[in-house]
């Protein structure tokens, strides 16, 4: 009996200095350290005993596991049931509940802590790894080596983002402002200046020299109408030689291009025969030829900037129009822009460059090279911690001066990695990761 005795004394002495557990992890913070044990070495998602350590003692208030939160997950804290041994040892339990990134934090009676960000399976072995390893969806790379791989991270924040693209067109008349030049009565031309089509003409410049004898006409009842006195026949003669706009000298009316001339020095004009048919070139129309696929963008009054062949110069223009039809061998839509033509800059039918420029407004965004495409899904490089990475799938919209809009996967504030992706892409297809990430996705 006193053998039997004994040994139970033995067992229950060896159980309480921590004989039936075994150490997983130390944790040193100042001059206190606290070392956790567990019955099998490790603690890992599921259930563990465990066994906690304070040296010195000191009074344990809190004791638990967090997990901040991600995309698709809210933060989860795991908060370990322990029931004091002695002085500075706790036994009790603690449920994990899920593989993956975590912090250990441990607050005692004085207001003092520990934390520790540790991979969940943990273990002895793993709590002291350096080198770069995967842990259930997550890449870790020691500090000292970020800077000679290159990795380089930044905030995910709200951007104004403008979507532009290229095409070309080309110069035509504003035929809002083309004029034809015509006579009220049949008239004989006497003189044209010497004007020719494609000459350049300002307003009040002299056409052509007519005589016609309905004018001559109205002219002598204008003057017998006012020999005799009679108002009534004034007010006729008058409304008469305003309708037939009355003078020998017909002038152009604004600052244009002559496109065409159908009248020649004794030929003979038909009233309402079109003389002269002049474009004014204060304005001009540009048709830009836009391909298919950015025809969604296009709208009227969207800005554009239109360029003359050769010339980095950039003008102001405006959708004016978007044309029906699409032609059917480019597969592009024409598109017509409006601007002002001070200087004749744009020339009728010279080619020019158009860049549109499409507000897509402020959104969350992410730059071009944080994105990594797996062909079927795309995904970035989150900063859980300095060194430890997670790739997280995203839902990307539209593009813009170098960045993605994010519409689905990331939150404002987040860190991504935006130089060194393609080392992490690497890393993450080898242990396969992306697969794995959607999975713990999935099932949370």
């Amino acid at each position: 009996m006193r053998i039997l005795s004994f040994l139970i004394f033995i067992n229950v002495v060896f159980a309480f200095l921590g004989g039936d557990y075994k150490e997983v992890i130390r944790l040193k913070q100042k001059e206190v350290e606290v070392v956790i044990y567990s019955k099998d070495g490790k603690i890992k998602s599921g259930g563990n005993e465990i066994r906690v350590e304070v040296k010195p003692p000191k009074e344990i208030k809190e004791f638990y596991f967090y997990m901040p939160p991600m995309p698709g997950m809210n933060e989860m804290r795991d908060v370990a049931k322990l029931e004091k041994k002695g002085e500075g040892v706790y036994e009790g339990f603690v449920n994990i509940s899920m593989d993956g990134p975590w912090e250990i934090r441990i607050m005692f009676a004085d207001g003092t802590k520990i934390t520790r960000n540790v991979f969940i399976p943990l273990s002895k072995e793993t709590a002291k790894e350096t080198k770069p390893m995967e842990h259930s969806g997550h890449i870790m790379i020691p500090p000292e080596k970020l800077q000679l791989l290159g990795v380089i991270t930044e905030p995910v924040k709200k951007r104004f983002l403008v979507r532009r693209f290229y095409t070309v067109g080309y110069v035509d008349y504003n035929r809002e402002k083309v004029y034809d030049i015509t006579v009220r009565a049949d008239a004989w031309v006497e003189k044209t200046y010497g004007r020719f089509e494609g000459e350049y003409v300002k307003k009040g410049t002299p056409l052509m020299k007519v005589l016609s004898p309905d004018i001559e006409i109205a002219k002598r009842e204008y003057k017998l109408a006012k020999k005799i006195g009679d108002e009534k026949l004034i007010k006729e003669a008058l409304r008469k030689l305003r309708y037939l706009k009355a003078g020998s000298v017909v002038r152009s009316p604004v600052d244009g291009v002559i496109l065409q001339k159908q009248v020649y020095e004794g030929g003979y004009l038909k009233e309402g025969q079109t003389a002269y048919r002049i474009a004014d070139l204060s304005t001009a129309w540009i048709v830009a030829e836009v391909p298919l696929h950015f025809s969604s963008y296009i709208r009227k009054g969207l800005k554009a900037f239109v360029s003359p062949e050769g010339d980095s110069t950039q003008f102001q223009a405006t959708v004016d129009y978007i044309f029906p039809e699409v032609n059917k061998l480019s597969r592009t839509l024409k598109v017509r822009l409006k601007l002002k033509n001070e200087n004749l800059t744009f020339k009728p039918n010279a080619l020019v460059n158009v860049s549109f420029e499409v507000p897509i407004g402020e959104v969350i965004a992410v730059p071009e090279s944080a994105v990594v495409d797996t062909g079927r899904r795309r995904f970035v490089f989150v900063e859980m911690e300095k060194g430890m990475y997670m790739p997280v799938q995203v839902k990307l919209g539209r593009r813009g001066e170098g960045y993605y809009e994010v519409i689905h996967g990331l939150k404002e504030g987040q860190r991504v990695v935006v130089k060194g992706t393609f080392l992490l892409d690497a890393e993450a297809q080898i242990k396969g990761l992306y697969g794995k990430q959607m999975q713990m996705h999935h099932h949370h």
